[in-house]
């Protein structure tokens, strides 16, 4: 049972710490506090990756880190703690049994030993959430398969399915040594002499295949040095009429360089290097001068600060002189001012000429620079494009072509005559094994029939283990349901798992049944399950009475407290806890209130 649960960042809980005893207990809470999110954090804490549960989604307000502790007492009376974290979209587990320290892996070990039950199977069994309280899509949560594993009937059931197999292997053989008849003896020296012929024919098909695929390749490299050919003088024409786009585009930025004159060979082989450098030094002059005009700049706008706070301090002195304190008349005043304004007009025109000239910089540098990144995409020592080639692209692709099409009729040759030469081999080796086919025959068929009588045997075997084992489970689960349905026909167990309902002669598939027949149905399997092929000792239900009407929610409440003694620990979420006080009036029952963080 879960002695102690703990959760950190868990949706609506910031951190909740539920200290647990034995016994029947109802967890309150209003709809939308979290009673699900308790469910589902126990359920991936004790199970992780089992539990389907995407920890990440779940993380509170998206803080992207949830913890959740767990300490479980197993049967032995050690404790088994589990520490899982998720952070992102990583998770770590920290675990220990005793003094042990365990991975995840050993983890599964320890709770299948301690509880006789596969740490999935418990994941679908003991910590079920609203969504799975009515879930019977995957049969009873395994139970087939639980059963299969813990009455030892897996290994009957593989020894069936592989003798299957042998038996249809068996019988597939034994068919083809029925079908085949008797054949009179054929002249093997003639064969021989046929498939001589036949490898002589092969070797010759494969030498016009190799033939064909030198052909192939020489074309193919023909094909690909036209290609490289072909883009090398593409990309000198687009290098070419880069270079010309960019000294048009330069010209106005560089007219102070050098007067301009019509570009020459020379100038096209040395065309990148010398238009990058003259770019570049022009950037640079021209950051130099809007630096100059910026510091000018600043040093106009302390003025302007100065000037503006000098005529502030004049009109708030109150008619005196902020130094000396000495009374100014008005006349002073008013000549302070005027001198002061035609101060600030004068630095005024002067900050906005040095602000257009700083733009008109900026302007010019951005310009440059967009050439500057353009200039570096041309290949140093840029030519004239060379000209085309001989023969071009779609008459090289032509050749390539052809030569592949009796590339291909070589190869069908060769496979003709391949085919042939071992439709010969086939026959001779055939007329070699006539005279062991009868034995081979005798013990195919053999071999068959024993298959056949094992896979049986392991097969009815297996069926009467279950039945015997499932029999039972399925009388007390039929009794357990006739104490809440008295009239509601008989719950039926079958022995694949699954589970209907019986009114005399008709049956009902359990989909059928209405919301709370199947809370009823699934309560009391589950709940007998648990004791009865395991020794897991804690069930946890998220809200299984809200499927029910008035009339029989006491009566499931019922069914859960009073579970038995081997499932210690019942926890049931629910948000009425009027029903909840009833039934701790009268039953062994704890209340447990649960409030989300703010």
């Amino acid at each position: 049972m879960i002695r102690r649960l703990q959760i950190e960042g868990w949706r609506a809980f910031d951190r909740l710490t539920l200290e647990l005893d034995p016994g029947c207990t109802f967890v309150v809470a209003e709809n939308g506090i979290g009673k699900t999110s308790l469910i589902e954090a126990a359920n991936w804490g004790l199970y992780g990756a089992l539990s389907g549960i995407d920890a990440h989604a779940a993380s509170r307000f998206g803080e992207g880190r949830v913890r959740v502790q767990a300490d479980v007492e197993l049967p032995d009376g050690r404790i088994l703690a589990i520490d899982r974290v998720a952070s992102g979209r990583v998770e770590t587990l920290r675990a220990y049994a005793g003094n042990d320290e365990l991975d995840d892996a050993s983890v599964g070990d320890v709770m299948e030993a301690a509880f006789g039950a596969s740490r999935e199977f418990l994941s679908r069994t003991t910590l079920l959430s609203s969504a799975t309280v009515t879930d019977h899509s995957a049969g009873i949560f395994q139970l087939h398969e639980h059963l299969c594993h813990l009455f030892g009937v897996d290994d009957l059931q593989a020894a069936a399915t592989a003798l299957c197999r042998a038996q249809a292997s068996a019988e597939a053989e034994a068919k083809k040594y029925r079908q085949q008849t008797r054949r009179a003896a054929k002249d093997v020296g003639q064969l021989r002499t046929d498939l001589a012929a036949a490898e002589r024919a092969v070797q010759i098909a494969e030498q016009a295949r190799a033939q064909a695929r030198g052909a192939v390749a020489a074309a193919q490299a023909a094909l690909d040095h036209v290609r490289t050919a072909d883009a090398a003088r593409k990309q000198a024409e687009a290098d070419l009429h880069l270079l010309e786009e960019l000294r048009a585009l330069a010209s106005p930025l560089l007219a102070a360089d050098a007067p301009a004159r019509t570009p020459g060979p020379a100038d096209q082989a040395k065309g990148q290097p010398d238009l990058h450098r003259r770019l570049l030094d022009a950037e640079a002059d021209a950051t130099r001068a809007a630096d100059a005009h910026r510091a000018e700049l600043a040093i106009i706008a302390a003025q302007l600060a100065a000037a503006r706070a000098a005529v502030t301090e004049l009109h708030d002195a109150g008619a005196e002189c902020p130094v000396c304190r000495r009374g100014l008349a008005p006349d002073d005043v008013a000549t302070a001012d005027q001198a002061h304004q035609r101060n600030i007009a004068t630095l005024s025109e002067r900050h906005d000429a040095l602000q257009r000239l700083a733009t008109a910089a900026d302007q010019r540098i951005k310009d440059l620079r967009s050439l500057i990144s353009r200039a570096v995409q041309l290949r140093p020592g840029t030519a004239a494009p060379t000209a085309e080639a001989a023969i071009g692209i779609n008459d090289a692709m032509d050749i390539l072509d052809r030569a592949r099409a009796a590339e291909d009729e070589r190869a069908e040759q060769a496979a003709e005559a391949r085919a042939e030469r071992n439709a010969l081999q086939r026959r001779i080796s055939s007329e070699e094994a006539s005279t062991t086919q009868e034995r081979e025959s005798y013990l195919a068929h053999r071999r068959e029939a024993a298959a056949t009588i094992a896979a049986q045997i392991m097969a009815d075997t297996a069926s009467v283990i279950l039945a015997e084992r499932i029999d039972p489970l399925a009388a007390e689960i039929a009794h357990r349901w006739k104490r809440v349905f008295v009239n509601r026909g008989e719950l039926r167990l079958r022995h694949d798992g699954r589970l209907v309902l019986l009114h005399g002669t008709h049956e009902i598939d359990f989909d059928q049944l209405s919301s709370g027949e199947k809370v009823i149905a699934l309560l009391a399997t589950r709940l007998l399950v648990l004791s009865a092929s395991t020794r897991a000792s804690f069930l946890w239900l998220d809200e299984p009475l809200e499927h029910l009407d008035p009339g029989n929610r006491r009566l499931a409440a019922s069914l859960m407290s009073t579970a038995g003694e081997h499932i210690r620990q019942l926890l049931i979420t629910t948000y009425e806890g009027k029903l909840a006080r009833r039934l701790a009036a009268t039953d062994d029952v704890t209340i447990r209130y649960v409030r989300a963080a703010a």
